[in-house]
């Protein structure tokens, strides 16, 4: 296969992804995530004390907190944090935990291309790894159009720099259901909707790739705990 065959046939798929648990201490859960060279790191805490301005007897008060690489966070990291916050009130089960708070954490590490829903897709591991009660998972994808007209999964940051469109969709792992939508650029209805069934093939990938990867991450904690019951039971002493 020709240079040229190989980087078409990566327009329409993911770029490699990766994680790890609990790569922070002091919280319920956290995960490191990259897809491609992009990094993001988060965590959850909670349910926790909440304080009296943000108390509500009918569910949890949902912190969440966006930080860019360095620096203070600007217009841009603002409404990455809204859009965050947004589609983790809708999965979140807060009645479970009525007069507490959750917080999530996240923290970009590498930007290059995609940060949207890496952060997002971040964002739902650390929730499922430290234990807060959700509705359903939820998995996002970023696509864009560039200048020819060609439609690019997951693209890079030198993919994105003449691009004629940009489209992020979040999408709910029980129904399908659509959790959030954010487009830039100008595009076609048809272009819309084509890329928002390509967006929602590639959601299948990504919570396959939570399903994998949670599964592996509770077998070795249960397989480490079973290692040490046992080193722990070796070292009592005989009954006579």
């Amino acid at each position: 296969m020709s240079k040229t065959d190989t980087e078409e046939a990566s327009k329409d798929k993911l770029r490699e992804m990766h994680c790890k648990f609990n790569a922070l201490s002091r919280c319920d859960g956290s995960v490191m995530y990259s897809q491609g060279a992009t990094v993001v790191i988060a965590a959850v805490l909670g349910p926790i004390e909440v304080k009296t301005q943000n108390l509500s007897i009918e569910g949890s008060y949902l912190e969440c907190n966006y930080r860019p690489k360095a620096g203070l966070p600007q217009v841009k990291e603002r409404i990455r944090e809204a859009a965050i916050r947004d589609v983790l009130e809708l999965a979140l089960l807060s009645e479970a935990y009525p007069r507490a708070k959750m917080s999530v954490q996240v923290q970009e590490l590498e930007d290059r291309g995609s940060i949207d829903a890496c952060a997002l897709n971040a964002a739902c591991l650390a929730m499922l790894i430290g234990g807060l009660p959700l509705k359903y998972s939820f998995a996002a994808v970023h696509c864009i159009i560039n200048e020819q007209g060609e439609f690019v999964l997951d693209p890079d940051q030198n993919e994105t720099l003449h691009q004629q469109a940009s489209f992020t969709f979040a999408f709910d792992s029980v129904d399908g259901n659509l959790l959030l939508v954010q487009t830039k650029g100008a595009f076609k209805i048809a272009q819309f909707n084509d890329i928002e069934c390509i967006c929602r093939a590639a959601s299948a990938e990504i919570f396959e790739f939570y399903r994998r990867n949670i599964a592996k991450y509770h077998g070795s904690s249960a397989e480490q705990a079973a290692v040490t019951k046992e080193s722990s039971s070796s070292d009592l002493p005989m009954e006579t």
